[in-house]
């Protein structure tokens, strides 16, 4: 299992923007993390392709955003005291024509003075032919691009930059693998031409230093003073339906749905 980043994979994320493949659990684990994804697809009815916060509602996401390998390898880059700004599912089934435009996490933390690293974390196989992230390796040196509204059918976001793209490079992982890529790396994904689904579990860290957010933070590890955030320390409980009802407001509340 992955404990630490290499000096290699240091360099990488330093030159490129994006450190991978880093094996942080095993395929088994992987698979017991999708069960709990999928158990929500059912308890909705229906498929989910975007969902945010799950971590503060249902155990397996809290235990899988807080999966102390991925901790360790995080804890590398933005020192000991870590925390989860956000996570966001994002699942193209199969043959799903979904796609993610081009873009900058620094759209969400550009204001923030806080260092930041978000963890990819594939819980099915990422590949070129499901849709796997592909990213523009020494973009994120350009700083904040010009970004606008792209409300264009199955985009799974709302906005998007123009780049050129014939420098992309496709992230494949395997179930169980991550990545780690800086906020300002240019990224984006195409549809998923598999028989299988593409599921990403993201996790936004920052740390202390992070000015706002409207939403709590989650201590994941460290102890450094944050009074100036609302911090939720708690793992979620067990009653899945009572978690459900709660996720979906809470959502609904901060305009999270897509």
């Amino acid at each position: 299992m992955h404990n630490s980043l290499s000096p290699e994979q240091t360099r990488q994320y330093e030159r490129d923007g994006i450190a991978y493949p880093l094996r942080v659990m095993s395929t088994g684990e992987a698979h017991r993390f999708r069960a709990g994804f999928e158990e929500l697809e059912t308890c909705l009815s229906g498929k989910l392709e975007y969902a945010a916060m799950t971590h503060l509602y249902f155990r397996w996401a809290f235990d899988l955003a807080t999966w102390p390998q991925i901790l360790n390898a995080v804890e590398e880059i933005i020192g000991p005291d870590v925390l989860i700004q956000g996570t966001l599912i994002l699942c193209k089934h199969a043959h799903d024509p979904s796609f993610v435009t081009w873009h900058q996490d620094f759209h969400y933390t550009i204001e923030n003075s806080s260092p930041t690293v978000s963890a990819w974390v594939a819980l099915s196989n990422s590949t070129r032919g499901s849709g796997c992230m592909r990213v523009l390796p020494g973009s994120q040196r350009e700083g904040l691009l010009p970004h606008s509204d792209a409300l264009v059918k199955n985009n799974m976001l709302t906005y998007s930059t123009q780049v050129d793209e014939s420098s992309a490079m496709n992230i494949e992982l395997r179930a169980g693998e991550m990545s780690l890529h800086q906020a300002g790396i240019v990224h984006g994904s195409l549809p998923n031409q598999s028989d299988d689904k593409r599921i990403g579990f993201i996790i936004r860290f920052v740390t202390p230093r992070f000015k706002k957010t409207v939403n709590p933070v989650v201590r994941a590890r460290g102890k450094k003073a944050c009074q100036h955030l609302t911090l939720w320390d708690s793992p979620p409980g067990d009653n899945l339906d009572r978690n459900v009802s709660a996720w979906k407001e809470f959502v609904r509340a901060r305009n999270l749905l897509k």
